[in-house]
């Protein structure tokens, strides 16, 4: 049989909506270089910021409610994907979220086409039976595809121990950081500096910058006990930064602020608007806390993010994050990009804080370099392009990554 061609390729991606996540972002670079090598990209989605980005790249963006949970409308969304696809020529489905998936799912079956998967949550599940299992049930239809593509070790693991699937149908595809994105050449000092302000932060102050949402889950009240807990002079000059308020629960926000206020660290502690720009907060933060410390992340994007552009950072040992970081206490003086540390353990964070920020300026230039490094040779976009290329070459026979390696390659010579 004759390899199709790229032209004749059309993968609709599906995903709840398109917002700042790292699901969404990789959905916007496989749109990228689905196109880059002439194939042709749909996206289903509710809808979000990253909308006209992905318009940009000359996919196609439809507008579906496929976030909703709702029994009726998931049965709903299996004829209007089936006719997104005949009308599109779809020829294969890739789903990144549960509700949608189960949508996507039966309407690839009805279509006869490959269905993929990327399972990129821990997908928690309720210590009640039959609460659990039901859950689970869920859940397993991440694990349905005819490839599942898990986003680290810890989370093909986790599938194996959760769902009969079988190994040769799991492909582990770490996300990846885009290396002209996250540049630190792109900024000025001058950029660093308006970011500051804009954080009310001094020109002398230490910043420590936990750019996860804030809930409950994250840990932003971990964060706030190891501060009290930091020495005297630790904590000069010192502030720490949590980005977004706005986009967490009233309740919780208040809570922090209440905690905030009791241990006496309101001068230390900053709620800033969402930041746009996060390799420029990268730049401007002394050290970054790189996803939850309560509970593990399937990936830990913000781990990698930092490193790449030379934060220093620190995260939970459990979960994707002790893939990507290299720790002080195992990898010595002269390896280390981070460290990672037992999950709700404020006492563990504070001490890594302390180290952190004591770092000399020599040594925290090496470590920028170093993390940066380590973070393009092993976690880079371009390799998330072509494995998830790969991927569906597998099941359309197609030759989607090798054109793409060319074009890479092309380009650099460029």
């Amino acid at each position: 049989m004759d390899q199709p061609k790229a032209l004749d390729v059309t993968v609709l991606q599906i995903i709840p909506r398109l917002n700042s996540g790292g699901a969404e972002r990789t959905t916007l670079e496989i749109a990228q270089a689905l196109k880059q090598v002439g194939a042709n990209a749909v996206i289903v989605s509710e809808g979000g910021r990253l909308v006209n980005e992905i318009r940009a790249t000359g996919a196609i963006f439809i507008a579906l409610p496929v976030a909703s949970k709702n029994p009726f409308r998931i049965i709903g969304n299996i004829w209007k994907i089936g006719k997104i696809i005949r009308d599109h020529g779809v020829t294969l489905v890739h789903a990144r979220s549960r509700a949608p998936a189960i949508s996507a799912f039966f309407a690839a079956r009805q279509a006869q086409l490959p269905f993929v998967t990327t399972y990129h949550s821990t997908y928690s599940l309720p210590r009640r039976q039959p609460f659990r299992a039901l859950k689970n049930f869920y859940s397993s239809i991440m694990a349905r595809g005819d490839r599942v593509i898990a986003n680290s070790r810890f989370i093909g693991d986790l599938i194996a121990a959760r769902h009969p699937v079988g190994a040769k149908k799991v492909r582990v595809i770490y996300r990846g950081l885009d290396r002209a994105y996250f540049n630190p050449d792109r900024f000025l000092a001058n950029d660093i500096a308006r970011l500051r302000a804009d954080w009310g932060v001094d020109i002398r102050d230490r910043v420590v910058l936990f750019p996860s949402r804030i809930s409950p889950t994250k840990g932003q009240l971990v964060v706030i006990d190891a501060v009290a807990r930091l020495s005297t002079a630790d904590r000069e000059n010192l502030k720490v930064v949590f980005p977004g308020p706005e986009l967490g629960t009233p309740d919780y926000v208040a809570l922090l602020r209440q905690r905030v206020h009791d241990l006496g660290l309101d001068d230390i502690v900053r709620f800033v608007p969402e930041c746009r720009e996060m390799p420029l907060a990268y730049l401007a933060a002394d050290v970054a806390i790189g996803g939850s410390l309560v509970r593990p992340e399937a990936f830990g994007r913000t781990a990698i993010e930092a490193q790449g552009m030379g934060c220093p950072v620190i995260a939970n040992q459990e979960g994707g994050p002790a893939e990507t970081v290299l720790d002080a206490a195992k990898e010595g003086g002269e390896a280390f990009t981070g460290w990672l540390i037992p999950p709700q353990d404020s006492a563990a964070l504070a001490s890594s804080l302390s180290s952190a920020l004591s770092l000399t300026l020599a040594d925290r230039q090496t470590l920028r370099l170093r993390a940066r490094k380590h973070i393009l040779a092993h976690f880079n976009a371009d390799q998330m392009r072509t494995d998830t290329l790969a991927v569906y070459d597998e099941l359309l026979g197609s030759e989607l990554a090798v054109l793409f390696q060319q074009k890479a390659v092309h380009q650099e010579q460029n």
